[in-house]
């Protein structure tokens, strides 16, 4: 044995010992969960996906339910059904455009400077999103309370709405902000 081999097969054992006190195994104790593992421009494009699904069918329902509910007025019935479907469906174009976008990205074929430019891109079109739904949600949420009679829970549900809406932003940035790096 000479002493190239040796140092490789040190430096070699000194690399499982230090996987092994970090908690990595090699091989993987679980391949089958490789499938299951998701990415953050994955976890980016479920999101997008599943806001524009949860928009359409909070469209078609709530849309449905403002004609009986019994604290809005009747003249505003109509309205404000008219003006959340509008909303909904605006919100869901939005997201789907930013799912398709997002979903142009692939890290395989692309450069990383490639798919850093694009990260960026998108996150700067979400915060324009952001940036003209807030204003939008927050003149219709105006509205609503101005059509029903009891507005206290409309406030609380914004509140609560808000604290969400924000985790949410967060949780998207936070991806963004790994894709791009």
């Amino acid at each position: 044995m000479n002493s190239k081999n040796w140092d490789i097969e040190q430096m070699r054992k000194a690399w499982l010992e230090m996987g092994k006190a970090l908690g990595m195994e090699i091989p993987p104790s679980d391949p089958g969960n490789m499938n299951k593992m998701r990415t953050s421009l994955d976890r980016i494009r479920d999101r997008y996906r599943l806001g524009c699904d949860w928009s359409i069918v909070g469209a078609i329902v709530f849309a449905a339910f403002f004609f009986f509910m019994p604290s809005l007025k009747d003249e505003y019935r109509l309205p404000l059904a008219i003006t959340y479907v509008m909303v909904m469906l605006a919100n869901a174009y939005a997201l789907y455009r930013l799912w398709r976008g997002t979903g142009k990205i692939n890290p395989l074929t692309m450069s990383i400077t490639r798919v850093s430019s694009m990260a960026k891109y998108y996150k700067k079109c979400h915060l324009l999103y952001i940036l003209i739904g807030f204003p939008v949600a927050a003149l219709w949420i105006v509205f609503f309370m101005f059509a029903t009679d009891r507005s206290e829970s409309i406030i609380i549900g914004s509140i609560v709405g808000g604290i969400f809406g924000l985790y949410g932003l967060w949780q998207t940035m936070k991806d963004y902000r790994n894709l791009s790096e």
